[in-house]
């Protein structure tokens, strides 16, 4: 923890001339010294699972062709999508900042209370409008989808507890900051607010990348094909 804020101490130095011929470390440790860590509630949810069956061709290709460039491929002119499955994944990140007067007419800024929520948010399969219900092609796609939402929930479950371990580590790695004035700590406040969001957003960032990666193995060409076969082969018999 000294390094951390060691690190934090020496930015500050360098950033704020009032500080040249102080001591930072002094305050530093006087705010730690007497604040406690953080009040931290972290929580998740899957999202309640919707089913739309009313779509036609073109909202599932248009819908289809947005996930592929997201992840900077090219869907083939020639596919034809018959299932879809939409997550929205959701970030929230909430932190009360306290301020404390410390030795030298100094003030702290420090995380007083974090509340921090990760999942998703209206997940829906759809199935293309008009396929016969329990016939091989509606099957395939509805299993298809299904298996893309147990990806999801499968994924989520994974990285909580790397999201958790790292919301609690936050004090450690971003610390506190050390104000003139009741003035400067309001806008330091915000900053300090911002750079632990920031912290936060880089490693979801990072895993919702991952996910979707992970997702696209499934809506590969090579396993469309391999799943229209079993319809193929079946028709044959």
């Amino acid at each position: 923890m000294k390094k951390v804020f060691f690190t934090l101490i020496l930015l500050m130095i360098f950033a704020n001339n009032t500080f040249a011929n102080n001591d930072v470390s002094k305050y530093v440790e006087d705010c730690l010294a007497v604040i406690s860590k953080p009040d931290i509630k972290i929580t998740s949810s899957y999202g309640k699972l919707k089913y739309n069956f009313d779509k036609n061709e073109d909202f599932l290709r248009r819908e289809t062709e947005r996930k592929y460039v997201e992840q900077g491929q090219r869907m083939p002119d020639d596919h034809k999508p018959i299932g879809l499955t939409k997550v929205r994944q959701v970030l929230d990140f909430n932190m009360e900042v306290g301020v404390i007067g410390v030795s030298g007419g100094k003030y702290c800024v420090y995380p007083k209370k974090i509340d921090a929520h990760l999942g998703y948010s209206v997940p829906t399969i759809y199935i293309l409008k008009g396929l016969e219900k329990g016939s091989c092609v509606y099957d395939v796609a509805l299993r298809h989808e299904k298996t893309h939402m147990e990806i999801y929930i499968h994924a989520l479950d994974y990285y909580l507890p790397t999201f958790k371990k790292s919301v609690y580590e936050l004090l450690d790695k971003k610390g506190v900051r050390i104000a003139n004035d009741t003035k400067e700590a309001e806008s330091m406040a915000e900053k300090l607010n911002e750079d632990y969001l920031s912290e936060i957003k880089s490693s979801v960032n990072l895993w919702r990348k991952q996910v979707e990666e992970e997702q696209m193995k499934m809506d590969s060409i090579e396993n469309y094909t391999l799943e229209s076969r079993i319809c193929s082969e079946l028709d044959k018999k």
